[in-house]
């Protein structure tokens, strides 16, 4: 026997069939591992999250027509209840000047110039209907339930599945739903410029109630003979 050590310990570098290197059996089943980080899913997986992204996009433009399709309905009742309140006006600023006609013509010999009121017309704004549906309970009334719920557009892929055909529903998924967003903004923005336009005709009309208010309590002051408070 050898008194040389390298002749008496085997070889601790054999890598030969019965090896110990942990190494050796995660490079054998390499491939397998490699093969969940394709390119074609490492696409689709950028895909489903666009797509999550899309639909969580999506319901967030719903909530927000819903609110301005109520904010539009709210305007809408104001706008109606201002020109009721003009009409109202109209008739009881009728009732101030008959009654300032019968004051005048009562005391015509008696009354000094100036203490009667000169009788005043009201004008009442007509109503302004929508000739069409407000735009954004148009949008919601049609396509609303066409929305799908969050997760809803996730295709679990199967062995059957092929990665290419996948690739085109998810790429068909991703048009209709920018499809659907812009339609979304178009009708927001629709919906935002009707009742921009809707605020600035209820503008001199609320200016006009007020102004007649005002002229009307200094009427019936005048014929009650009041003086006003300085």
């Amino acid at each position: 026997m050898s008194k040389n050590p390298f002749d008496e310990e085997p070889s601790s570098w054999d890598s030969g069939p019965h090896t110990t290197n942990p190494f050796d059996k995660k490079y054998a089943n390499c491939d397998n591992n490699l093969a969940f980080a394709t390119p074609q899913s490492r696409t689709l997986a950028s895909q489903q999250r666009a797509l999550d992204i899309m639909s969580h996009s999506e319901h967030i433009g719903i909530s927000t027509l819903e609110e301005l399709s109520e904010q539009g309905e709210k305007l809408d009742r104001a706008e109606r209840r201002l020109h009721q309140i003009g009409e109202l006006q109209k008739d009881s600023q009728k009732s101030v000047n008959a009654l300032n006609s019968w004051w005048r013509g009562w005391f015509s010999k008696k009354s000094a110039p100036g203490c009667t009121a000169e009788p005043t017309k009201v004008e009442a704004a007509a109503p302004v209907t929508r000739d069409q549906p407000a735009p954004a309970a148009s949008y919601l009334s049609q396509n609303a339930r066409s929305v799908p719920p969050p997760s809803s557009q996730s295709f679990p892929q199967s062995q059957t599945t092929q990665p290419r055909s996948q690739f085109d529903v998810n790429m068909d998924l991703m048009s209709s739903g920018m499809s659907r967003l812009r339609d979304m903004a178009t009708a927001m923005n629709a919906e935002l410029k009707a009742q921009n336009q809707q605020l600035d005709r209820m503008e001199p009309a609320l200016s006009s109630v007020s102004d007649t208010m005002t002229t009307q309590n200094r009427q019936m002051k005048t014929l009650l003979g009041v003086k006003s408070s300085r």
